[in-house]
């Protein structure tokens, strides 16, 4: 089978493009990119290219003139996207430019359109051994899937049956020209030192051994199907609907799991489904985070594992992790920093006549009439406060007897403990009246037949009647 006619059977295996879409090369002028090109355009695939400029090479921009040459001569659209990448704690220079060249490619996509990226099997073996060098997990040695979900679309490496060697030679078979990209000869980054040094070694003892770690690639991603299917069925059995969530802007709780239905799996099932629920979360909120095992360790160790009064915070990225009685959730601070006393002042005085922003809590408090609810109206033109919690504060809701401990009622009412302080809670002179968004006091709430006022509070996300 010619080289063109299996590429069409491998790509029509993994995707069927929709009508008045295109397939998009990620085109850098290599030769990989060429020929995966020159392939979609021989076989009157509808296809566009995409060059991303990252300006890290002295050469950049002449590679940006040969692949508009290129693309011209074959009658072939190119978007050129300069990017900056700029590393982040932790990145390597490699991790930098992948990232930010994905992220490119990814807004350069419109509806229906499919990633394609030229990805074969040498690539495919260096990568697992990159992996297995790092102790990476299941995950890590499944190595690159043919097709995955990106973002809203899909991105597919049609490339990775092939070798290297069949690449080349289809490339000179069709008089191609490319650019051989200087940095490839950098014996610093780990892959090009296994590409150079390490395979070329292996093959000389077992000269079969790149399409063998491919196909252990393989054996590796489909041990992940299975563990992931498991972990789909422990996380349907652990995930919990949680009860209560702040009016305040202050944590979004994104997922909450019973650390009761945790305990009881194995270890490596616990840590599996851990990782599984991460990933699955927040890749719903369009964030994409890969767990470390460390982290896996830590939430199993210090969260549910840990003694029943143990209340550590775990942060990771831009989330935390934390444990109540006997969930454990899954939160995204929604302010720069959890109760700084430096932003929230310890009393506000408020006329509720007019409305009361809160910068540190992102919120604005307006009075709204209610009959038969919350307040006294003659209230309204009372010198009010706005304090929060201290500690020890007894109130006495209007659906109640008597009075009890603020603590107490946030616990019944199941408010976490994490966002208590950051309730406010609104005094008459020194006698606290209401726990906005929640009670008002029995001794100033107005009968059935009168109307009151409660506090509405007001967002930039959302806007709802408290009390």
């Amino acid at each position: 089978m010619s080289f063109p006619k299996r590429f069409q059977t491998v790509l029509e295996s993994l995707y069927s493009l929709p009508e008045n879409s295109s397939y998009v090369v990620a085109y850098s002028g290599g030769v990989d990119s060429h020929v995966l090109l020159h392939c979609c355009k021989k076989l009157s695939m509808p296809v566009r290219a995409v060059h991303v400029h990252h300006g890290l090479q002295s050469v950049a921009d002449e590679w940006v003139t040969h692949c508009q040459n290129i693309c011209h001569t074959m009658n072939i659209s190119l978007d050129v996207i300069y990017v900056n990448a700029q590393q982040k704690r932790g990145q390597s220079p490699e991790e930098a430019a992948r990232s930010a060249r994905y992220e490119a490619l990814r807004k350069n996509l419109t509806h229906g359109d499919c990633l394609l990226t030229a990805q074969h099997l040498n690539d495919q073996a260096e990568t697992l051994l990159l992996q297995l060098f790092r102790t990476a997990s299941t995950a890590g040695l499944s190595a690159m899937p043919a097709q995955r979900q990106f973002g809203d679309y899909v991105h597919v490496r049609p490339l990775l049956s092939f070798s290297r060697g069949d690449i080349e030679n289809y490339a000179k078979e069709n008089a191609l020209s490319w650019i051989d990209d200087p940095s490839n000869q950098d014996m610093s980054f780990d892959r090009n030192f296994i590409r150079t040094n390490v395979i070329p070694l292996l093959e000389t003892r077992w000269p079969e051994i790149t399409p063998q770690l491919s196909t252990v690639a393989s054996l590796q991603a489909n041990n992940l199907q299975v563990l992931e299917d498991m972990a789909a069925i422990d996380l349907a059995n652990s995930i919990k609907t949680p009860l209560y969530q702040s009016k305040f802007c202050v944590y979004e709780v994104i997922s909450v799991l019973a650390i009761t239905e945790l305990k009881h799996l194995s270890y490596a099932r616990l840590l599996n489904v851990l990782r599984f629920w991460i990933i699955k979360t927040l890749a719903s909120k369009s964030s994409k985070i890969s767990p470390t095992r460390n982290l896996l360790e830590e939430i199993e160790k210090a969260l549910i594992n840990a003694r029943q009064d143990a209340n550590p915070v775990i942060a990771f990225s831009d989330v935390e992790f934390r444990k109540y009685q006997n969930d454990l959730y899954l939160l995204k601070p929604k302010l720069a920093k959890s109760r700084d006393e430096a932003n929230i002042q310890t009393a506000m005085d408020w006329f509720p006549s007019m409305p009361l922003t809160i910068p540190a809590l992102n919120i604005q408090l307006k009075a709204v009439n209610r009959r038969g609810k919350g307040l006294q109206k003659d209230l309204l033109n009372k010198l009010l406060t706005i304090r929060f919690r201290k500690g020890g504060e007894k109130f006495n809701p209007a659906e109640r007897q008597h009075s009890q401990s603020l603590k107490k009622l946030f616990q019944e009412a199941g408010v976490l403990p994490w966002e208590r302080d950051m309730i406010p809670l609104l005094y008459f002179k020194d006698e606290l009246i209401a726990v906005i968004g929640l009670w008002v006091s029995k001794k100033y709430a107005v009968s059935e037949s009168e109307t009151g006022w409660l506090i509405a509070i007001e967002n930039l996300e959302y806007s709802e009647p408290g009390m």
